[in-house]
């Protein structure tokens, strides 16, 4: 994928990027409690891996590399990746698909009454198996730029906090990790052989 132009004076996004990057490191004792591993932080992209801390033994999940480039003219790119090589996950390739659930809605069924059902909703959205997905968010630049959301504009949003490196990460916390951490997972391992070098 070919790298955005640089529109904005390099200064100006660095040192935004640079106060994001700080505010993160400020709180990063909390962070990694969370299993928040901040990689590589070089202007424009911030490289972070999240891990189970709460699994036994813990987990790597994912990563994801977010796209400074042009901040805060333009939302952060937010991509998630293998978090050992860095390469964009394609749709069919994701470790998790961020499900929010959305609120309980009332629905008749006949014989039944009204009846309480939880719908859920893929933050992740990819055009086919094949495809690099986004991350249908506000404070995205991906989810700003697609024509869906043509009636909600970055620009109108900047101001508010949905674009900042934290703002994103818990998200990606919240609907990617949380619910991992929920299900209390435990592994257990019981045979590992060792490769032996020929005498």
């Amino acid at each position: 994928m070919a790298k955005p132009p640089q529109i904005v004076d390099p200064t100006v996004s660095r040192a935004k990027f640079d106060r994001e990057v700080d505010a993160y490191r400020d709180s990063e004792d909390e962070h990694l409690t969370r299993g928040w591993w901040l990689l590589k932080a070089e202007f424009p992209e911030v490289f972070v891996v999240f891990a189970t801390p709460v699994t036994r033994p813990p987990a790597v999940a994912f990563g994801v590399l977010l796209d400074f480039t042009n901040y805060d003219l333009w939302a952060p790119s937010v991509q998630l990746v293998n978090p050992f090589t860095r390469a964009p996950y394609r749709a069919r390739e994701l470790p998790t698909v961020l499900t929010r659930r959305l609120a309980n809605q009332l629905t008749e069924i006949p014989g039944h009454g009204l009846v309480s059902v939880v719908q859920e909703q893929s933050l992740m959205q990819g055009y086919d198996a094949d495809a690099v997905p986004f991350l249908c968010l506000p404070g995205v630049r991906e989810y700003h730029e697609n024509p869906g959301h043509t009636g909600d504009s970055w620009l109108l949003r900047r101001q508010g906090g949905e674009g900042t490196l934290y703002f994103l990460l818990e998200k990606l916390y919240q609907y990617g990790v949380q619910p991992i951490n929920g299900y209390h997972l435990g592994l257990s391992v019981t045979g590992f052989s060792r490769a032996e070098a020929p005498p």
